[in-house]
């Protein structure tokens, strides 16, 4: 009788405690690696002196999608576009936020141009809610750890980071905030950083590391608690630096070794995530802000460029016991699907986040089903003197993408199925469907509000 009575008591805490597991909402690592390309990881890349093993680990553990995009191919959109789930149409942030100002920054970039640049703002609108907001309001513990570049760089003098604190993520609904400030690239990555929200380590302390690092403290104090950790590392924009034995160890080659030094922090994360026991119960999401800065085979252009090597870049997700291991998928995804998609695998109703524009990934994820029949868009209307793709807007509808350029209006069409390096340009054997998706950007365009290039008044035709 006593032996019975223990087990059920036995069988009952049992219960407690998976329930209490249950309920328990999803702890969210999101890290963000910055200008890494869509080959520049292990398990995609052509270049056999590239290893990455912490991140192709994940990619084996978790859900590699193919058909990942940034919603922009340069940074802060980006950035932007997943903190808020909008567009950068739609937030009229469409391009860097320059270090020079901005005054500066378009009468430099101008000049020459039939258009000149479209306007466009340097920060996140004022009363944003962000997805950290929306988190933090539902209980989770919230972190910002690394790159921020939302917060007006240029606009004023800076010092240190510092141009307005009210910009920072501790603004936008982050608890807590280490290094995020106006910068968009480090002065060294290297200590001192000459960082106001990051304290100095020691002499020659490495930032990635110290990053990493940083992040792995913020999981071991919140063991007990939902947290959301938005790792954003400076890796791999330049000033192109690391370790002399890093270097040495990838041959004297600078790239690589960065992009080994991410690999190692990211594994770093995750073994933190195993030794704290949360690795059942977290959802990690790996990605890039845009394309890589040089080749990105077997992809055309680069990053600044509305090719594919400009905006296709690498996406791990892995959510234990719900996505698939060792899976590859061709849905169509892109920045402003993070924030609706989060929310809905944190049981977030986001009935009142009705200004999100981007789409639950949640059934993809869970049913390993592919989503291509949606479309998704680009706009850039900036100049980029390294491409002849930049200052436009583009589309991908299914395997078409659309690209129609601002200041030439010359349009090409692409069927990427066939043809992922965009060399054949079918807008000429197809003018139907080059009409009908042209018609459709225009039309997102005018939904979004989009800032739209002016003609250059001091442009002279040679």
């Amino acid at each position: 009788m006593k032996k019975s009575i223990l087990s059920l008591l036995a069988l009952l805490l049992a219960n407690t405690a998976f329930s209490a597991g249950e309920k328990r909402k999803p702890n969210i690592v999101f890290i963000l690696a910055d200008d890494l390309g869509y080959d520049d990881v292990g398990y995609m890349s052509q270049n056999p002196k590239l290893r990455t093993p912490n991140i192709d680990a994940l990619a084996s553990e978790g859900m590699v999608f193919t058909d990942a995009y940034a919603s922009c191919p340069v940074c802060s959109p980006t950035r932007a576009s997943l903190l808020t789930g909008k567009y950068p149409a739609s937030l009229r942030l469409t391009c860097h936020i320059p270090g020079m100002g901005m005054e500066k920054y378009l009468k430099r970039m101008n000049k020459g141009h039939k258009l000149m640049e479209a306007e466009f703002v340097d920060r996140l609108p004022e009363g944003s809610v962000t997805l950290a907001q929306a988190l933090s309001d539902n209980g989770y513990e919230t972190a910002f750890i690394g790159k921020w570049h939302l917060a007006g760089e240029g606009s004023v003098k800076t010092k240190a980071g510092v141009v307005d604190a009210n910009l920072h993520p501790d603004r936008y609904g982050f608890g807590t905030n280490i290094g995020g400030c106006a910068y968009g690239q480090p002065k060294s990555y290297f200590s001192p950083y000459r960082n106001a929200t990051l304290k100095d380590g020691p002499d020659g302390e490495y930032l990635t590391d110290r990053l990493g690092d940083e992040a792995c403290k913020f999981i071991k104090k919140n063991k007990d608690n939902p947290f959301f950790l938005y790792l954003s590392t400076y890796t791999i924009h330049t000033p192109l630096q690391a370790p002399d034995s890093t270097v040495k160890k990838n041959g004297g080659d600078r790239y690589l070794s960065m992009i080994d030094k991410l690999d190692q922090n990211v594994g770093k994360v995750l073994r933190t995530l195993k030794a704290s026991g949360l690795e059942e119960n977290t959802l990690v999401i790996f990605y890039s802000d845009n394309g890589g800065m040089g080749a990105n085979k077997p992809l055309r252009g680069a990053k600044g460029s509305l090719w594919e090597g400009g905006v296709r870049v690498p996406l791990i997700v892995k959510w234990p016991g719900k996505t698939a291991p060792n899976t590859r998928n061709g849905s169509l995804v892109t920045s402003p699907d993070f924030y609706p998609t989060i929310l809905d695998i944190a049981d977030i109703g986001s009935r009142k986040y009705s200004f999100l524009e981007g789409k639950s990934i949640r059934k993809v994820l869970v049913k390993n089903s592919e989503e291509t029949d949606r479309a998704i868009f680009w706009h850039f209307p900036h100049h980029r003197k390294e491409t002849d793709n930049s200052m436009g807007g583009a589309m991908r509808e299914g395997d078409w993408k659309l690209i129609w350029n601002y200041e030439t209006e010359k349009i090409r069409l692409f069927n990427l199925k066939d043809d992922l390096a965009e060399t054949t340009d079918l807008a000429a054997k197809y003018p139907k469907k080059t009409e009908a998706m042209k018609k459709k950007l225009k039309r997102w365009l005018r939904r979004s509000e989009a800032n739209m290039p002016l003609p250059n008044p001091d442009y002279v035709k040679m």
